[in-house]
């Protein structure tokens, strides 16, 4: 079993099971030590749904010493892309904690990515200014709720919260897939399976029990290497070639600048799209937050059209996108992508601006589907293994896990 193995890890204190839940009732408040507790959701449950299980929340706030010198709560949902409902420091009382859950609502989408939503919990609510009393050794406890399986990978961002000394339970219901729940959980015993959510309410008891009673000691760990800086430029096809795809280039798109530690002297973001003609869509310094750029891409509608002038729009983004005036920090000595995403056959010439853009310090990556030419694309990339080819669009999301690493160990020098 994986728990053993993983326990180390937590450094954990024991794991006792006092049975006292069963003979609760609602007034009753748990004696019990001090923990940070993020509940991380997945929104597109419905709304049905979502009521048992923000019902269950509030049942368990209801039992909780809430304070800041007590049990912490925060919450966050998820479907391709990751939101904040509260930190774990934003309500500081049960009666404002209460009342705010009640805010909690459905989210629109279908694709859920629980590695991407794993990592914003990691860098945006584990911190000591948003509540986490990581540092102090108080436990952290981070419960996943999903009722699907994920598009992206969990495995990285999981093992990030492990080493962070993270006590992370997963609880899935029917449609979950219960490998990928064991992947995510420190231990196996704290797998939750349930055939609907909205039986929650009714018999919270173990999941109840094990976040008031699991205690760790946080084993911190020093990253190995700092996030890269980078200048990042999108160049999407925005073609009829991928028309009613484009839900899965948004989430590439989505997933890399998720990932990414985006901020004007970390890594920046630049997207035009393309057909027949180029149109820039936002500059490399047109937005200095994460969540700014993932609301640009939320607001992306495609162009149109049915010719590809992939050469000309790869020399239009060296001429317009890789500028000082437009956020480019090449002079600085920061690592200059272009991350080239097509479905179709191009109209022009490419192998020369490729080179071009080459020779002026950029990294050529690219990521194709349907009907784009996985040969020529191998020749556009800056090396053959930087061009990635699926044949179902439906693959593309993932392909963000493979690009990320290969930012900070392929360098042109420039």
């Amino acid at each position: 079993m994986r728990g053993p193995r993983l326990l180390p890890l937590c450094v954990l204190l024991g794991v006792l099971y006092v049975g006292l839940l069963p003979n609760l009732h609602a007034q009753e408040v748990l004696a019990i030590g001090k923990r940070d507790i993020i509940f991380l959701i997945d929104g597109t449950m419905g709304a049905t749904v979502l009521i048992s299980v923000r019902e269950f929340i509030r049942r368990f706030v209801d039992i909780m010493p809430i304070g800041p010198d007590d049990v912490q709560v925060g919450v966050a949902m998820f479907t391709n892309t990751p939101q904040l409902e509260m930190y774990l420091n934003t309500y500081g009382s049960k009666e404002s904690l209460l009342g705010a859950l009640g805010n909690i609502r459905p989210k629109s989408g279908q694709v859920i990515n629980i590695g991407t939503a794993l990592d914003f919990v990691r860098t945006n609510m584990l911190r000591a200014d948003k509540g986490s009393r990581l540092q102090q050794g108080v436990p952290q406890l981070l419960l996943l709720m999903t009722s699907k399986k994920s598009t992206d990978s969990v495995e990285e961002p999981a093992n990030a919260l492990r080493r962070m000394g993270v006590l992370t339970l997963a609880a899935g219901s029917r449609h979950a897939d219960e490998q990928e729940l064991k992947n995510i959980s420190f231990a196996e015993s704290v797998v939750f399976r349930l055939n609907d959510f909205r039986i929650l309410p009714r018999n919270p008891g173990a999941i109840i029990d094990a976040l008031t009673t699991l205690s760790g000691v946080a084993a911190t760990e020093a990253p190995t290497e700092p996030p890269p800086v980078v200048d990042i430029v999108f160049l999407v096809d925005g073609s009829n070639y991928i028309g009613s795809n484009f839900p899965y280039v948004r989430d590439f798109i989505i997933n890399v600048v998720n990932q990414s530690d985006v901020g004007p002297d970390k890594v920046q973001i630049g997207l035009l799209q393309f057909a027949e003609h180029p149109r820039i869509e936002f500059y490399l310094n047109s937005n200095s937050k994460r969540q700014d750029v993932v609301d640009k891409l939320n607001q992306l509608r495609l162009t149109g059209g049915s010719t590809l002038n992939t050469g000309a729009a790869m020399n239009y983004a060296l001429a317009n996108m890789f500028q000082p005036s437009t956020g480019s920090r090449r002079r600085q000595g920061v690592q200059q992508v272009l991350i080239l995403v097509i479905a179709g056959p191009t109209s022009d010439q490419v192998k020369s601006v490729a080179d071009k853009l080459a020779l002026a310090g950029v990294l050529t990556f690219t990521v194709s589907s349907g009907q784009a030419d996985p040969a020529l694309l191998r020749t556009v990339a800056f090396v053959p293994e930087l061009a990635y080819h699926n044949e179902t669009f439906s693959n593309l999301p993932a392909f963000a896990e493979e690009i990320l690493p290969k930012l900070t160990r392929i360098v042109i020098d420039i």
